[in-house]
């Protein structure tokens, strides 16, 4: 596979992976073999299988976990007790390989012999039928393929049962890695068919609750939003640790989840808020994860109505915010605070905290005497520091005259549906990297069109920068540098969103399970568990 090389202000980022443990100590590899069977604990489960609905982190959870994408970042070792050596490699999963055609028109994918819990055998139709049914079951999916540099209106072409070729209309510099991104899951297609219906021509409503695809793993329970269990297929030919079982549960309380892991009844959790993260690493038996991630932490603002429609008043807001106690008071000291819009790029004017300048921008707006604004956040995304964070942001926007009435939103699909649709003033968010490269998720929620960009703010300038930056090679760094300067000075000028904090990669998990390791979306893949 090619070497990824993900830049970011010149530096290659370092980003935490899965992992694949070699050459373990026997005292480890003992404790490996007597774990069999694991119980992880989150914040909420999806009500669906598929990326349809969307469940927002919830759906990473599934679909990073059981993992049936044709690629993924290559994976490196660890003890079990700390992160891994960062990774910005590709790997295959379901795919032996994947790569560009000579003449630069397609990427052309062998597939692995592998075969799903019904007993047939991956094919190249099978990539087919999953990234056709993927398009028209969610927007999202199409446009992340299209903005990737892929033909989705000539998308795939059998060569023979294990080959097909992915058509290209200009290849990117993260067309190759878009293949590992979760959206892009593989089912079972012959299995599937059977549960097509006139009013379901994609399967949906039968794949949303069964598995059939080339993860590995066998459905034993699935209880929408509450509770997933999956078994291991012993018939699957690909690789795996010693876990055989994994129960999944929503568990919304972090208290409750926190007293599970001291207990060691649940192996591995995340989404604490961060004075747990502290107190957790005190406790026998358990190791908190601490990892490399680009993940930030966001406030997103519809720019189409009202004061916020004025890009002086959400300048003003960015300038309001004390990016430094919100680390301190919400984060618990985790964390950096964000001075740009993207990672690695630094000093913007706006993200520096002057309460005198938020209100002179106010006040040149027409707004000396504040506005009401309501915030909108979850605890399913970006994870219950989002409750402190709201207050601590209510009480900093008060400050200049700004009157901020919170509304929290309890269900996950709910959260997430309101987000792409729009339907809030502010909001808080979280944007995981699930494609590393920067051309991509600059493209995301950035480009004008794009299908998780709801804020409604466009620039010409800025989408013919990212173009630019998405056929630059990554080896051309000083390049790439200049130009995602460029488009973080312009996003920064319209301030449709505003990064907070960046986050680290936290998880908990029973000390000598390795494998429980945060994906660069912070979830974990199952198949790892125990290697």
């Amino acid at each position: 596979m090619d070497r990824l090389r993900l830049l970011t202000g010149g530096a290659v980022v370092a980003l935490a992976t899965s992992l694949v443990a070699c050459g373990a100590p026997a005292q480890q590899a003992a404790v490996n073999q007597a774990i069999d069977s694991v119980v992880v604990a989150v914040g909420a489960l999806p009500d669906s299988l598929t990326p349809s609905p969307w469940g927002g982190s919830a759906s990473h959870v599934v679909l990073s976990g059981l993992g049936s994408q044709l690629l993924e970042y290559k994976t490196g070792a660890s003890d079990g007790k700390t992160c891994p050596a960062p990774s910005t490699e590709l790997s295959g999963r379901l795919a032996e390989s994947a790569k560009p055609s000579p003449d630069g028109t397609s990427v052309i994918v062998t597939l692995r012999k592998l075969t799903s819990q019904f007993g047939h055998v991956l094919s190249a139709e099978d990539v087919r039928w999953s990234l056709d049914i993927g398009m028209k079951r969610q927007p999202v999916m199409k446009g992340t393929l299209k903005s990737s540099g892929f033909n989705v209106d000539n998308l795939v072409k059998v060569i023979d049962d294990h080959t097909l070729q992915l058509n290209t209309t200009a290849l990117t510099s993260y067309t190759q890695e878009s293949l590992q991104n979760n959206l892009f899951y593989i089912h079972d297609s012959v299995e599937a068919k059977k549960h097509v219906t006139p009013d379901d021509p994609t399967a949906n409503n039968w794949l949303s609750k069964n598995l059939a695809d080339y993860s590995g793993w066998k459905l034993e329970e699935f209880t929408p939003g509450a509770s997933l269990t999956v078994t291991a297929d012993p018939n699957w030919e690909g690789a795996r640790g010693t876990v055989k079982r994994v129960s999944v549960k929503a568990v919304q309380s972090t208290a409750t989840r926190s007293q599970l892991v001291e207990t060691g009844e649940v192996q591995v959790a995340n989404g604490f808020e961060y004075d747990q993260y502290k107190s957790l690493e005190q406790s026998p038996g358990v190791t908190v994860l601490n990892c490399a991630s680009q993940t930030r932490d966001t406030m997103m603002i519809n720019t189409k109505t009202g004061p916020l429609a004025d890009p002086k008043v959400r300048q003003a807001v960015s300038m309001a915010i004390d990016r430094d106690a919100l680390v301190k008071g919400a984060y618990a000291g985790y964390g950096k605070p964000a001075s740009s819009i993207f990672p690695n790029v630094a000093d913007s004017p706006i993200y520096k905290f002057n309460k005198d300048a938020a209100k002179k921008l106010l006040a040149d707006a027409g707004y000396a005497n504040g506005f009401p604004l309501t915030l909108s956040y979850s605890t399913t995304r970006p994870g219950p520091v989002a409750a402190k964070s709201a207050v601590l942001i209510q009480s900093m926007l008060k400050d200049v005259g700004i009157d901020v009435q919170l509304q929290n939103v309890a269900s996950s699909t709910d959260f997430s549906t309101a987000l792409i649709d729009g339907r809030y003033q502010a909001v808080l968010y979280s944007e995981p990297i699930v494609i590393a490269d920067p051309a991509f998720y600059s493209y995301a929620f950035y480009s004008t069109g794009a299908p998780s960009n709801s804020t409604g703010w466009s620039n010409a300038e800025f989408d013919k920068a990212r173009t630019e930056l998405a056929a630059t090679p990554s080896s051309e760094t000083d390049k790439r540098s200049t130009i995602l300067n460029k488009m973080a000075s312009l996003v920064d000028d319209g301030a449709a969103i505003l990064s907070l904090v960046e986050t680290k990669g936290m998880l908990v998990a029973k000390t000598g399970l390795t494998g429980a390791v945060p994906l660069t979306n912070g979830q974990i893949y199952f198949n790892a568990l125990g290697r």
